[in-house]
């Protein structure tokens, strides 16, 4: 296991920001994780994998993080279009192996900069229009709970949109799961995946740091307003002009500003009386 000391946080998020971590725990495998877990269940409070759906207070030195992203690097191809792939897989790496082996179905995950343990999480997916999520290929999860191991089924998981039963834990961690995926020839692959990065390029804001979409429940007027608005700091944490839902980390950007924002936002939603979820969590 590795143990850094003075870890700066904000390398390990895509927002770039936080504060560092007196010692950081980095098991590279899962006995090392669940051993260090049974040893110490406080080292669950503060755990970060992909880093790309949190805000970290940037004036905090926090005493104890955990980091999952080198326990479980394990795909293994179980024939018949059946995967198990570790949470500690980037999404790319594992559609790329998938597609590989002439498999697929997860290529509008291809721009996400996470992992599998963290899309299992959240169900990632590309929203409720298109309908399409990581769940729809799962056939059971593998979790560390309440210090024993466990296999929940795809139907124990409880997966709807932008949520699963993992979310009501306080102290679960993914450590794996098994797919099942259809046939796919590499062309459809490609399509798959050069369309999704096209997407991207055309509807997404890269210009700074960010996490992506802020809000997975939200109203649509409320958040054209505030992006026509521009809301935010001008070289600071701002909502970004090309995207509504998006919020950007400029030059100087903080962690006040960011958490200002979000409850600016909030508010708004709480005033007109509209449901509002943020999906970023935030180390306060």
């Amino acid at each position: 296991m590795k143990v850094l000391e003075n870890e700066p946080l904000k390398k390990y998020t895509t927002f770039r920001m936080g504060g560092n971590a007196k010692r950081m725990y980095i098991p590279e495998n899962v006995e090392e994780l669940t051993g260090l877990a049974d040893q110490n269940s406080d080292i669950l409070k503060y755990v970060i994998g992909g880093g790309s759906n949190i805000i970290i207070n940037d004036k905090k030195e926090f005493d104890e993080v955990l980091c999952l992203r080198e326990f479980n690097n394990k795909i293994e191809n179980k024939g018949n279009g059946c995967f198990y792939i570790g949470a500690s897989v980037r999404l790319q790496k594992a559609i790329k192996e998938v597609n590989a082996a002439g498999y697929g179905g997860m290529e509008f995950l291809y721009s996400v900069p996470g992992l599998i343990g963290g899309a299992l999480y959240m169900n990632a997916g590309t929203g409720r229009k298109t309908h399409m999520y990581i769940s729809d290929y799962v056939v059971s999860v593998d979790v560390y709970l309440d210090g024993k191991k466990r296999t929940f089924s795809k139907d124990e998981c409880h997966y709807e949109f932008r949520s699963s039963v993992f979310q009501s834990y306080g102290n679960c961690i993914i450590l794996g799961a098994e797919f099942r995926f259809p046939e796919m020839t590499a062309e459809q692959a490609k399509k798959g995946i050069d369309d999704r990065i096209a997407l991207c390029r055309k509807t997404q804001d890269m210009s700074y740091p960010n996490f992506g979409t802020v809000f997975c429940v939200s109203n649509t007027r409320i958040m054209d307003y505030v992006r026509k608005r521009h809301y935010g700091f001008k070289n600071g944490c701002t909502f970004s002009p090309k995207r509504k839902n998006w919020m950007l980390n400029r030059e100087e950007g903080t962690f006040e500003q960011a958490v200002k924002l979000l409850n600016k936002v909030k508010k708004l939603h709480k005033l007109f009386r509209k449901e509002c979820k943020c999906e970023v969590r935030i180390w306060e």
